[in-house]
This record gives C-alpha cells, structure tokens and sequence, in this order.
C-alpha cells in the first residue's frame, strides 16, 4: 500500500476520534447541566423544608423526667395508663354490641318488617 493511503487512514481515525470524543464531550456537559439543574431544584426544596421546620419547633422544650421528679412522672404515667384503659374497654364494648348484633339480628327493629316471615 502506498504511504499517501496509509496517511489518509490515520486522519480519518484520528478525526473519528475527536468527533467521538466531542460527542461524549458534549453528553457529558448536557448530563452536568442537568444535574446541576436538579441540584439547584433540591436546595429551593431543603431552603423550604428548613423554614417549615424552623415554623413547626416548639417554643418551649418539653418537660424531662429528670426535671420533673419522680412522683410527677408515676402520676403522669397512671394518668396515661388510666387513659388507655378505658378506651381499650370502650373499643372491646363497641365490638362486644356488634358481635351481638350479628348473633341475634332480630333485636334491630328496621331489619325484620315482617316477622312472621322467615
């Protein structure tokens, strides 16, 4: 082969190269742009979410056990432990009557117009 032959396979190589190289260049710099794009959208979105909780803290810090004493915190906790007694005997009632309902629906006056009819 002559050696204008092989100059002209290696520009056009190296020309392919720089063409390839360009390209991925160039997605390179599309895909940063979007990132830093997506990047500057998250900061407004944390800058809101930090006023939000700025907005949401509460002003004054919650009691401590340790503050507030060992006869304070056993009357509270009794306080709460009462509570939750009695919405757990108000749950199991309310499931009490309806398992009755279920069991003797005769009981409801709307259910049976006419009762001679079974």
């Amino acid at each position: 082969m002559a050696w204008w032959a092989w100059l002209i396979i290696w520009t056009v190589l190296v020309l392919g190269l720089f063409a390839m190289l360009a390209g991925l260049g160039y997605r390179l710099f599309r895909k940063f742009g979007g990132a830093m794009r997506a990047l500057e959208e998250l900061g407004d979105k944390v800058a809101k979410l930090s006023e939000n909780a700025e907005a949401l803290k509460p002003e004054e810090p919650a009691d401590r056990a340790m503050l507030l004493g060992y006869a304070e915190v056993v009357r509270r906790r009794e306080i709460h432990q009462e509570r939750r007694e009695e919405l757990k005997q108000a749950r199991r009632d309310a499931r009490i009557r309806r398992g009755k309902l279920l069991i003797r629906p005769e009981k409801i006056p709307t259910l049976r117009k006419w009762p001679h009819v079974r």
